[in-house]
């Protein structure tokens, strides 16, 4: 009872508590490309620093395979102002800062968390990282390694697998097929020169955001970030954008064993792109269809026909053309009903949409994970800065709000829009 009220309670305090993200967020467009996101927040005397760079694995030629993740690795080696490999970890840890990095399809980010005391320094660390990495062969030679042995521990992983394949038959054209881990054979053997070459083209202040969120000092950091990423040139980026928009084609089937326990299955179909308001709807028709033990999915195929192990849906919003999958594990002898019930229960959905009672649970609990999540001055910055990369900030702003307005009928119609059987790609992997 006492948690229903405070899910209540916020979802009273919506508005209010989701103005207040905006509240004072201050924006700043450098001549060379660059922007900056600032948030002065007192409450807690901690700050929260993310730089985005628009470049992953739909940037890279097969040649390249793996080499965005490659450079996020590579960057810690040693820069400029900071040459020791050890030095910026070891100076983020005695100011009792944490840093990581996370490279995707569309973007590489890197960021801190640290106590106020230590933000300007955190912000210099990171800017040197991004426009002054060394790339000293001395430490590329034992961080293929260390970036191989990530490869192989990715092919042991069975959902890591299945993903990998799934992205490769439902993106025919678009570069969201190509792989963010990449292979062994590019990482082992491409050239210094080649890694500086991409670093020039992609990490330029033109493709990057920085956001800064906590308790700071406005004027201070705005000095600070023109004087580091705020002056940094772009260089020529000679770049070619790739292709993100993926056209309708008839579902492919992609079967496979290994060494399982029990099969596990990937199944979708192609959804709307950030330009879309069908984003939103998408977000909620699948949140109904597969999250959580209440989810429509879950108690069909889990509880009532006690045909899965566990069952799951979501909507991967991409810059191009996003994905709505749903994932699976069970029984092999229980594939074929799997599939059959799962298209069934699709096609009901399809044609009858949720119930009003299924709408509005689902709204509620998508406006709970939003603002739990808007909490921490890490998941402002993350969210401010990646929604303003892909100038759709206006999602972000208008999420709670979009979601609300969304009805039965916008539902049925995204499913009838996106949806048909034969359209419904599945990768499954049986055990040996």
């Amino acid at each position: 009872m006492k948690k229903i009220f405070i899910l209540i309670t916020l979802l009273f305090l919506s508005t209010q508590i989701y103005c207040d993200v905006f509240k004072g967020v201050k924006f700043m467009n450098f001549k060379n490309g660059l922007t900056a996101i600032l948030k002065k927040d007192t409450s807690v005397p901690i700050v929260s620093i993310y730089i985005w760079v628009k470049t992953g694995s739909i940037n890279e030629k097969p040649e390249q395979a793996g080499l965005s993740h490659f450079i996020e690795h590579l960057v810690f080696k040693g820069t400029k102002n900071y040459p020791s490999s050890t030095e910026i970890m070891e100076n983020i840890e005695n100011m009792g800062g944490y840093v990581n990095a996370a490279t995707s399809k569309e973007y590489t980010c890197f960021y801190i968390d640290i106590q106020k005391d230590g933000y300007t320094q955190a912000i210099k660390m990171l800017s040197d990282m991004v426009t002054n990495p060394l790339f000293p062969e001395k430490e590329i030679i034992p961080e293929r390694k260390v970036v191989i042995e990530e490869i192989q521990r990715h092919k042991d992983n069975p959902h890591a697998q299945l993903y990998e394949k799934f992205m490769s038959i439902i993106y025919k054209q678009a570069a969201y097929k190509n792989s963010v881990i990449g292979t062994e054979d590019v990482i082992a053997n491409i050239p210094r020169e080649e890694i500086i070459k991409y670093f020039k083209q992609h990490y330029i202040p033109s493709r990057m955001v920085i956001a800064v969120v906590g308790d700071i000092n406005i004027k201070e950091t705005k000095k600070i970030i023109s004087e580091t990423l705020g002056k940094n040139q772009n260089t020529n980026p000679n770049i070619t954008d790739p292709n993100i928009i993926e056209q309708d084609y008839k579902g492919t089937e992609l079967t496979t064993t290994d060494k399982l326990e029990h099969t596990y299955m990937l199944a979708g179909f192609l959804g709307p792109d950030m330009n879309s308001k069908d984003v939103y709807v998408a977000d909620v028709a699948l949140n109904i269809l597969g999250s959580g033990k209440s989810s429509r999915l879950n108690k069909v195929l889990k509880e009532e026909k006690q045909l899965v192990y566990s069952i799951s849906s979501s909507f991967m919003t991409l810059n191009g053309t996003g994905t709505a999958y749903i994932s699976a594990i069970f029984e092999k002898d229980k594939y074929e009903e799997v599939k059959n019930v799962l298209i069934q229960e699709l096609d009901k959905f399809a044609k009858e949409g949720p119930t009003q009672k299924e709408l509005q649970k689902i709204k509620i609990n998508m406006k709970s994970d939003w603002l739990f999540d808007l909490q921490t001055f890490n998941e402002q910055a993350s969210l401010l800065g990646f929604w303003k990369l892909f100038n759709h900030l206006e999602i972000f702003e208008n999420y709670l709000e979009n979601i609300e307005k969304i009805t039965i009928e916008d539902v049925k119609n995204f499913m009838k829009k996106y949806y048909s059987k034969d359209k419904l790609s599945k990768v499954v992997v049986f055990p040996k």
